[in-house]
């Protein structure tokens, strides 16, 4: 059985869903602005609760969300929370609900669903803070983390069925003096071509575009993200000696669409053994087998190691 089972996976029989390919209602990805924020404390003197709040600046939190098997709205919530095991919020934390409502149908909506929640530095906030930094066993010095949960399902749908998201945000101590708080990650464009000639993939949603690139059935298109010079930032990290090191930010590209396959699921992250960049784009192969004209969504999520987020998004025209 054992090998009739492996001839199958050689053969190319398997059945499991590959999760490049977006086919139902699912989380991307969220995104803070800012993703961190650092406050100035004296160690002698920690400060108070009111002098914490006063140094924050509003946090706003984004979801990027798909739901392409079907044409709906969507009921969402999200909650600030402390994580549990699960990254989902721990019951046993303190909450606080930041928004709920609908979310008009994210791939066939012709006006673009934003789907955000503002974080305001205020008592509530203060709550999960203090909840966090009682949780800490380094008292904080490490920076805080909360959680903002997303909660989301179709109008009509049974609540048990509901997908949830997670965005982790940090506020962090000046230490050392020199720390600075870090930005959500860019890219100047994405760099698209078909066997050699360039390629125009704007960014928009399928159900906005007015032009869009056009490939055949089959066609391999390779996608490139261009980055800033300045986009893998520098930063300071307290060591065990006492003393400090600067490091330097990688970045990692997730590849999502909504038909076709990927050669590459994840690309970027540190550098190889010889110090090579690790590659950053990916290869994107257009389906087969189309009856007619298809518009498939390409998502390009972008992030850094200190909870920095961006995405692209962008749609392609499959010809048979």
């Amino acid at each position: 059985m054992r090998w009739l089972a492996l001839a199958c996976v050689l053969a190319g029989c398997t059945t499991f869903e590959d999760p490049t390919i977006v086919l139902d209602l699912r989380v991307l990805a969220m995104r803070a602005e800012p993703p961190e924020q650092v406050i100035d404390v004296d160690l002698a003197e920690p400060p108070s609760p009111t002098d914490v709040l006063a140094q924050l600046a509003p946090t706003e939190v984004c979801a990027l969300v798909a739901d392409p098997g079907q044409r709906r709205s969507l009921l969402w919530k999200m909650t600030m929370c402390l994580p549990g095991d699960d990254d989902r919020c721990d019951p046993a934390h303190p909450q606080v609900e930041l928004g709920s409502g609908v979310l008009g149908d994210p791939d066939e909506a012709m006006v673009g669903q934003e789907l955000c929640v503002t974080v305001f530095p205020d008592q509530r906030m203060l709550s999960v803070l203090l909840a966090a930094l009682d949780a800490d066993i380094l008292r904080g010095l490490g920076g805080l983390d909360f959680v903002v949960e997303l909660q989301i399902g179709g109008e009509a749908a049974d609540r048990e069925l509901d997908v949830v998201g997670a965005k982790t945000v940090r506020v962090s101590p000046r230490i050392p003096d020199a720390r600075s708080a870090n930005n959500n990650p860019t890219i100047e464009f994405l760099d698209a071509s078909v066997a050699g000639a360039g390629l125009v993939v704007a960014p928009c949603r399928c159900a906005q575009c007015s032009a869009m690139a056009t490939v055949g059935a089959g066609a391999v298109v390779t996608l490139y993200p261009v980055e800033p010079e300045t986009v893998r930032e520098d930063y300071v990290v307290p060591t065990l000696d006492g003393q400090t090191a600067m490091l330097t930010e990688t970045m990692t590209y997730q590849w999502l669409a909504g038909r076709g396959s990927f050669s590459d699921a994840t690309t970027g992250g540190g550098h190889d053994l010889l110090g090579n960049q690790s590659l950053l784009g990916s290869e994107w192969r257009a389906p087969r087998g189309i009856d007619g004209d298809t518009l498939v969504p390409i998502w390009m999520i972008q992030r850094d190691e200190r909870l920095g987020v961006s995405w692209y998004e962008t749609c392609i025209r499959v010809t048979p």
